[in-house]
């Protein structure tokens, strides 16, 4: 009897263990999804896309290539984007990412979007526009270069990005 009340007893502590740990995971994955949405929201306030494609259209004549990339959606890579899929106006490319908690842990798993402006001009050229997500919380970066995120930084930070790739 007392083998078999043990059981109950660890049964029941076991099912609260469980449902914490439950609670817990759904408690991160909501402020993950919370700062994928602030991540997307920073995006679109800067107007990125309608940046890239005026640089686009006055400085390479339309004949760039503009990409966004989202780390964290569901698609692999290699699928086909989903031509409903649009983040300001241009495709997006997904990346799969397997664990969610591991996002915040690991450099190697920084959650991003990236928004790439690539053209060919004595060979390839490209910006990327990175909103990541690390330890330290959401940065904003212009081919490598941290930056503030207000409209005016990231504008002056695609001017020096452009002059840098062609060595103006």
């Amino acid at each position: 009897m007392a083998w078999q009340n043990s059981l109950n007893d660890m049964r029941d502590e076991l099912a609260d263990v469980r449902t914490r740990r439950i609670k817990r995971a759904e408690a991160e994955d909501a402020k993950l999804e919370k700062l994928h949405q602030d991540m997307t929201d920073l995006v679109e306030s800067l107007a990125l896309g309608s940046l890239l494609a005026e640089m686009n259209a006055t400085l390479l004549d339309g004949d760039g290539e503009i990409e966004s990339i989202v780390s964290w959606d569901e698609e692999s890579s290699d699928e086909k984007p989903d031509s409903d899929a649009h983040l300001g106006g241009y495709k997006i490319r997904s990346d799969s990412e397997s664990d969610t908690e591991s996002n915040l842990e690991s450099d190697d798993d920084e959650d991003a979007i990236t928004t790439i402006l690539s053209w060919d001009e004595d060979g390839d050229r490209e910006i990327a526009v990175e909103v990541i997500l690390d330890e330290e919380g959401i940065s904003l970066q212009v081919n490598g270069v941290e930056i503030r995120p207000d409209t005016e930084a990231l504008q002056q930070g695609l001017l020096e990005a452009f002059r840098d790739e062609l060595e103006l």
